[in-house]
């Protein structure tokens, strides 16, 4: 019966046959009528940036799941609210290769990770050509063991699109609200947003004081779903932000933003060095409206190990990038220290832990059939990749040169930072300056000063 829904051809050596034999799951995609989805591609307007797809069609699908061709899970074809999916194009630069990534929305929730347990069904799910390094598998690991609050679970597997073989992908849980076992947000004063420099591509979007037209960025939604969104809530979120930004610049942050979730994503970057400081993956969160705002899971690994060695990611040092520098330099050091006690705490645990992962990835069945999948992805799209063992090789390399230097240069923080006056006196105004015997200061001076009650050195 498989084998007539899919009208396999095994005489090719893409076929469905010979992808099964890999190892590694097949997820099947049988559209209505044979319909392949497909989008239109935009370019940002005048003053923001980025490239993107508009118009991307949400086609009715039935999705099978098979192993060995074994069939380990059918949605039926599709009917509304019933049964069946819907696939379509996902993504921004991602969806201008010839292989794209998708998203799926399944009519009955299920869990497509096949766990066996119910906590896990959901409708969101996508398909994401991250197979193709283990670079997100890596990410996702250290988000993980940094103890950010939810950390999606993937499936390494291959996919077909009405019988023709697109390649090795991730199928993965989308981050959304999910009481049970994603984001558990409160479902009437929790929220999820994204700072997404491709808000001109959103049909609903708010800015706040930082995040504006002015460098290009605005906030979308996660949660609540953009019809369920009100003016109302719109204010509520962005009052929420706004007081947070005012925060920081203030130094009273403690009040109003989550340190350790910060702190453990800035650190997770700093750790992977991640180049990309300007894609959209970057998610806050309220739990409920008295709570903290707070960063949620790490997304979109596709530049980690990018930078220098001697470097912290670009999230760290980036001016536009408002949190983290302002952050690290602010007057109230409470960051500054929290940031560098838990590196001190995980520096011995993490690395090791990751590089133990991927060897034994490399090593396991799984491992050895992503390989051979790759090398099936080379021949079907023309394209060169890197053999599983080479991307353990380098990430191993990578943190053997980069750890030292990060552990060196983070404890050399715990010096007094040299803040300097021009900074001071543009942030600093509203807390009262005294100098090392105790005299009030209009305004910083060089020396020690103290500022809400903390000693500072100004260079």
């Amino acid at each position: 019966m498989l084998l007539f829904c899919l009208n396999i051809k095994a005489q090719t050596d893409f076929s469905f046959e010979n992808i099964s034999k890999i190892g590694l799951p097949v997820v099947s995609v049988i559209t209505l009528n044979g319909e392949e989805p497909v989008c239109d591609y935009v370019t940002h307007p005048e003053g923001s940036m980025g490239e993107s797809i508009t118009n991307a069609t949400k086609v009715p699908c039935r999705i099978i799941i098979t192993k060995n061709q074994d069939i380990l899970f059918d949605s039926g074809d599709y009917e509304k609210n019933v049964s069946g999916a819907t696939i379509k194009i996902n993504g921004n630069t991602g969806a201008y290769h010839d292989n794209k990534p998708y998203k799926i929305k399944l009519q009955v929730k299920e869990d497509l990770l096949l766990r066996g347990d119910k906590k896990y069904k959901d409708k969101e799910w996508r398909l994401l050509k991250d197979a193709r390094t283990l670079n997100t598998m890596i990410g996702l690991k250290v988000n993980e063991l940094i103890g950010m609050p939810w950390t999606p679970s993937y499936m390494p597997c291959n996919v077909f699109i009405n019988n023709d073989y697109r390649g090795c992908y991730l199928l993965i849980e989308s981050v959304k609200r999910n009481s049970d076992s994603r984001l558990n947000v409160d479902e009437n004063t929790g929220f999820i947003v994204e700072r997404d420099p491709y808000w001109w591509n959103e049909s609903i979007y708010f800015s706040t004081d930082y995040f504006n037209m002015s460098n290009g960025y605005r906030w979308t939604w996660k949660y609540p779903d953009e019809d369920d969104v009100t003016e109302e809530i719109t204010e509520y979120v962005q009052s929420s932000i706004n007081r947070a930004e005012k925060s920081i610049k203030e130094g009273n942050y403690e009040q109003y933003i989550d340190v350790n979730s910060f702190v453990s994503w800035i650190l997770a970057h700093d750790i992977l060095g991640t180049w990309d400081s300007g894609g959209s993956n970057l998610y806050l969160m309220r739990y409920d409206n008295n709570s903290l705002l707070q960063m949620a899971n790490m997304w979109d690994f596709d530049t980690i190990f990018w930078m220098n060695k001697d470097s912290f990611s670009r999230y760290h040092t980036e001016s536009y990038d408002y949190y983290f520098p302002l952050l690290f330099n602010n007057v109230n050091t409470t960051f500054l220290y929290a940031y560098i006690n838990k590196w001190n705490k995980i520096k011995d645990i993490i690395p090791q832990q990751i590089i133990d992962f991927i060897k034994e990835f490399a090593d396991s069945e799984e491992g050895k059939a992503l390989q051979l999948s790759r090398e099936y992805y080379t021949k079907r799209w023309n394209k060169e990749l890197t053999t599983v063992s080479e991307d353990v090789e380098k990430v191993t390399d990578w943190f053997n040169n980069h750890l030292p230097w990060l552990d060196t240069t983070i404890n050399n923080m715990s010096k007094p930072t040299g803040i300097s006056t021009t900074y001071l006196n543009q942030n600093a105004h509203s807390s009262p300056i005294f100098d090392i015997h105790g005299k009030q200061m209009n305004t910083p001076q060089k020396g020690i000063n103290i500022i809400n009650g903390k000693k500072i050195l100004i260079k």
